[in-house]
């Protein structure tokens, strides 16, 4: 019962936004960037905040102090469920893209909001494809946006965190924005393992030190993402023994 309710009430959500929709398409049209933006990220994070509590899900926050807030950086996070973006989105509310599967870019109405929200698209076992989306996020974060990124490259839909790839670093060691892991358990209770419900959990989310990048050797550049993905898995596996 829960789940139907939780999609009846996010649809009649998604249509009541049309004229918001609307209003951000008509900025947009006449290059009002920062008002289509503050439309853009104000209902996504609205929205993220409604379905969260539609799952009857409980989000515990902590870091949020560890957020430089002078310049853009690169969010890197493990991936445990589809609610990982939705939990970023309501409760960082810097300014940010994300970068996603390109499956996403098929959803209706969604699609339009993700184009307006910067999102950048991934094809699995696309490298070309790929190495031009992140240039793409390289832009964006010209453009004074943070970028989140997934480095497992897709969800674990478990408790476990999977190989990171370097590629996902790129962005931050091309413009020398630093890089602040983030580290969140739970998320794939909301959907479970067959992503084939919705139930009620708690989620954490841990919010590491920025790590700069700029001014880094190739060396230091090879070896800091395995660094960030033992940071990621020793906090990770701090909150699971608690």
């Amino acid at each position: 019962m829960r789940k139907q309710l939780f999609f009846f009430c996010s649809w009649v959500l998604i249509v009541l936004g049309l004229p918001l929709l609307g209003l951000a398409a008509l900025a947009s049209l006449f290059n009002l960037h920062r008002v289509r933006d503050a439309i853009t990220d104000g209902y996504l994070a609205f929205l993220a905040r409604i379905m969260l509590w539609l799952s009857g899900s409980r989000v515990e926050i902590q870091g949020l102090q560890n957020i430089p807030a002078s310049e853009p950086v690169l969010f890197v996070s493990n991936h445990q469920g589809h609610f990982d973006s939705a939990v970023l989105l309501a409760y960082v509310r810097q300014p940010k893209a994300f970068v996603a599967s390109s499956a996403a870019s098929k959803f209706p109405i969604f699609s339009i909001w993700f184009r307006f929200a910067y999102t950048v698209y991934l094809e699995r076992d696309n490298v070309r494809q790929n190495y031009t989306a992140l240039e793409k996020a390289k832009e964006v974060i010209e453009e004074g946006r943070s970028v989140v990124i997934y480095p497992e490259g897709i969800i674990s839909s478990g408790p476990q965190t999977g190989e990171f790839k370097r590629g996902a670093f790129r962005p931050a060691f091309s413009t020398g924005i630093p890089i602040v892991p983030v580290v969140i358990d739970g998320t794939w209770k909301v959907m479970g393992e067959k992503n084939d419900t919705i139930q009620p959990t708690t989620i954490i989310v841990k919010i590491l030190p920025a790590v700069p990048t700029k001014g880094l050797g190739r060396q230091e550049q090879q070896e800091l993402p395995a660094k960030i993905y033992a940071s990621i898995i020793e906090a990770l596996e701090k909150i699971q023994r608690n």
